[in-house]
């Protein structure tokens, strides 16, 4: 009798020791105790290389390799052999200077790019403004000694460029910069033309080297204050396009002269008043109208020399014995204007931003009333923002 409650019991044991229904069943850890889960490392943080190839500082480098590579040419071609022809007068001594200041020039320009924030418009002019400076150089030594040892006027001239393109062109838009390079060349060419047409006898070339360098510095600041002051948007391009049309110009006011044989003060003065007339024409009808990139410009220049071939080419087919006579340069210069014009008309609308910075003079009266009553302590007559 005892065996049977004791057979019962046994079995249901097992039963008894089930979850009741209802309650999660908690699910067995069948992972090894000598088996650990590593934890996953935390998300690698950027190490400080990364952090400066990055942002700001890295736009800053990438802007500045061209200022780095122009300046290590100019160094090859214009800083160095100046340098070693100043310096030295025998061969081997010409050479070391040579190859220090070649290969000075490209780890000062590196020190440079590295410590200042090289602008666009920086290096811009800092490419362009120290070969007007060996220009303006020679041309003053020149002027002065009437010598024609040009080298160390062209090695100071082109260190002041470099200088002053580094130090001045900081405010500088791209276009006020190439504006800057622009007044100083067509300024300059101007001047000395001009004198070389009411010069009889070409004697005067002192004279002419000294204008020619002053209306070199006049033009610089002239043209920067066009790109910075205009009431449009003066873009590089926009001043590339410049040089296309002056260019056209001048080959109009030579078909006037092309015929006969003038004088050299009649074909100067044609020449040069066509090539006003044309740097008139440009800011007028391309400068202040459209926004020009460089590349922009560039097609322009191409559809220019384009129509230009063309029309030549008609006037030679269809002209006289006597093939480039006014009838060439006059057909030249509208075929390059009517290049010009096909290009602006496939690359479409692009109208001008507008003027980007705005200058102000402006007087303070009561300034002016504290210094008329001669009250102590310094006042602000006069105001002048940009």
């Amino acid at each position: 009798m005892l065996r049977l409650p004791l057979l019962i019991a046994v079995t249901a044991l097992p039963l008894l020791a089930q979850d009741p229904p209802g309650v999660p069943k908690p699910r067995p850890d069948l992972r090894d105790s000598t088996t650990r889960r590593v934890p996953e490392p935390p998300a690698r943080r950027p190490t400080p290389r990364a952090v400066r190839d990055t942002g700001v500082a890295a736009v800053v480098r990438l802007t500045s390799t061209p200022f780095v590579r122009d300046q290590t040419l100019l160094g090859l071609v214009l800083y160095a052999p100046s340098f070693a022809v100043t310096v030295a007068d025998r061969p081997v001594a010409a050479a070391a200077a040579y190859l220090v200041m070649a290969g000075g020039t490209f780890f000062a320009a590196a020190e440079i790019s590295r410590t200042v924030n090289i602008t666009e418009g920086m290096a811009l002019l800092a490419t362009r403004a120290p070969i007007i400076g060996a220009a303006v150089g020679a041309a003053t030594q020149y002027a002065i000694s009437g010598t024609h040892d040009y080298a160390p006027g062209v090695f100071v001239g082109s260190m002041l460029g470099a200088t002053s393109a580094l130090t001045l062109g900081r405010r500088l838009t791209p276009g006020a910069a190439v504006a800057s390079v622009f007044g100083a060349e067509a300024l300059a060419g101007i001047s000395v033309a001009t004198m070389y047409a009411f010069d009889e006898d070409y004697s005067d070339d002192r004279g002419r080297a000294a204008i020619g360098a002053a209306a070199a510095v006049v033009g610089a600041q002239l043209g920067a204050m066009y790109g910075s002051y205009s009431r449009y948007n003066v873009t590089a391009g926009d001043v590339q396009t410049l040089w296309v049309s002056s260019l056209i110009g001048a080959a109009g006011g030579g078909a006037f002269v092309a015929n006969g044989h003038p004088g050299h003060k009649t074909t100067t003065l044609a020449v040069l008043g066509g090539a006003t007339m044309g740097i008139l024409a440009g800011d007028r009808l391309l400068a202040r109208r459209i926004d020009h990139s460089r590349g922009e410009a560039g097609l322009v220049g191409l559809g220019a020399l384009a129509g230009a071939l063309m029309g030549g080419g008609v006037a030679v087919i269809v002209g006289s014995s006597d093939r480039f006579n006014g009838a060439t340069a006059g057909l030249g210069a509208v075929g390059a204007a009517g290049g010009v014009w096909m290009v602006e008309r496939w690359m479409g609308s692009r109208p001008d931003a507008g003027q980007r910075r705005s200058a102000r003079l402006t007087v303070d009266p009561q300034a002016l009333a504290l210094a008329a009553a001669r009250a102590p302590g310094a006042h602000s007559l006069v105001r002048f923002t940009f």
